[in-house]
C-alpha cells in the first residue's frame, strides 16, 4: 500500500529545482527598468565669436565725407579749405583680441574751385579695441601714409603729400562674418615743406564715415 500511494503521488521534485523555478518566476514578474538617458555634456559648445579675435583676418570698406577744420587744431596748422569725399579699404591681421595692424588704400575727390582733384592714398593702420561685447565693439585707430593726386591738394599745395590720422569707431556684428562699422576720424594732409613755404597749405579735416567689415 505504501508503494502504491507513492506511485500515485508521482516523483517529489528536488529542492534545487524548486528554488530555480521560483527565481525564474520572480524575474518574470519584476518590472523592466527604463533605459538610462544619454549623458549630458558638462559644458555646452560655445557660440562663435561675433567680433574679430586673435588670429583673424578682416577687410573693412568704408565711405567718408571730410570737412576742413579752418584753424590750427591740436598742434598742426590747417589752412586748406577743400571738402573731400572718398572710399577706403583696409586689411587687418588681429595680433590679439584687442590689437590689429595692416595696410590700407583710399581714393578721394578734393572739391576745388574749377576742376576737382583726385587722389590715391597708401597707409599703415593700427587698431586697438577699447571695449568688446557680443553686440558691440569700440576701437581707436592710428594711421600714417602717402598721398598722390592729379592736381595740387589742398588748393595751391602740391601733388604729393604725407598723411596721418587718428580717430574712433564702433563695430556692430551683423553675423559671425560681417559687421557694421562707423566713426569719426581726424585726418591731416601736408607736404612738410614748412610753415614759411607758400606751397604748404596743410589741411586738417574731420571725416565722418560708415562701412562694413568682413572676416576672411
Amino acid at each position: 500500500m505504501g508503494l502504491l500511494a507513492r506511485a500515485r503521488r508521482g516523483p517529489v521534485p528536488s529542492p534545487l529545482v524548486v528554488l530555480a523555478l521560483s527565481a525564474v518566476l520572480a524575474g518574470c514578474r519584476a518590472p523592466v527598468a527604463a533605459p538610462s538617458p544619454a549623458p549630458v555634456a558638462a559644458e555646452e559648445e560655445q557660440a562663435p565669436a561675433l567680433l574679430p579675435a586673435a588670429g583673424d583676418q578682416t577687410v573693412d570698406v568704408r565711405a567718408w565725407y571730410g570737412i576742413p577744420i579752418l584753424r590750427r587744431s591740436f598742434r598742426w596748422d590747417g589752412n586748406g579749405e577743400d571738402d573731400t569725399a572718398g572710399v577706403r579699404a583696409r586689411y587687418l591681421f588681429h595680433l590679439s583680441d584687442s590689437i590689429a595692424i595692416g595696410p590700407g588704400v583710399a581714393a578721394s575727390t578734393w572739391f576745388q574751385s574749377g576742376a576737382d582733384a583726385y587722389a590715391g592714398e597708401l597707409e599703415a593702420v593700427g587698431r586697438i579695441y577699447l571695449h568688446k561685447s557680443r553686440s558691440l565693439g569700440v576701437f581707436a585707430e592710428l594711421t600714417g601714409g602717402w598721398m598722390q593726386s592729379t592736381r595740387p591738394v589742398p588748393t595751391d599745395g602740391t601733388e604729393w603729400n604725407m598723411t596721418f590720422s587718428f580717430g574712433s569707431g564702433i563695430e556692430v556684428p551683423l553675423d559671425p562674418g560681417m559687421g557694421l562699422i562707423s566713426g569719426i576720424t581726424y585726418h591731416h594732409t601736408s607736404n612738410a615743406l614748412g610753415r614759411a613755404n607758400d606751397r604748404n597749405p596743410s589741411q586738417n579735416e574731420g571725416q565722418a564715415w560708415i562701412g562694413l567689415s568682413f572676416r576672411l
